[in-house]
């Protein structure tokens, strides 16, 4: 069983890096190129407002911290 978890763990945490590799390509791709056919920095931003904006509740605040603390390492 502890050897499930383990390579589920590592097969999250490979493709954890892979998205977030990818994102970052792709904010730097848009900001090189410009936006060609959808707008990642815009989906960021909006995603970031949504957690912190003006519409934001406690809540989002707080999803927005477990969001930050599933991302870092």
């Amino acid at each position: 069983m502890e050897q499930l978890v383990n390579k589920v763990n590592s097969i999250i945490g490979g493709l954890k890096g892979i998205l977030l590799a990818a994102a970052g390509l792709l904010i730097i791709a848009q900001i090189v190129f410009g936006s060609v056919g959808f707008d990642v920095v815009g989906n960021l931003t909006a995603l970031i407002n949504s957690f912190i904006g003006s519409g934001a509740s406690l809540v989002s605040v707080i999803a927005g911290i477990i969001v930050l603390g599933l991302l870092s390492d």
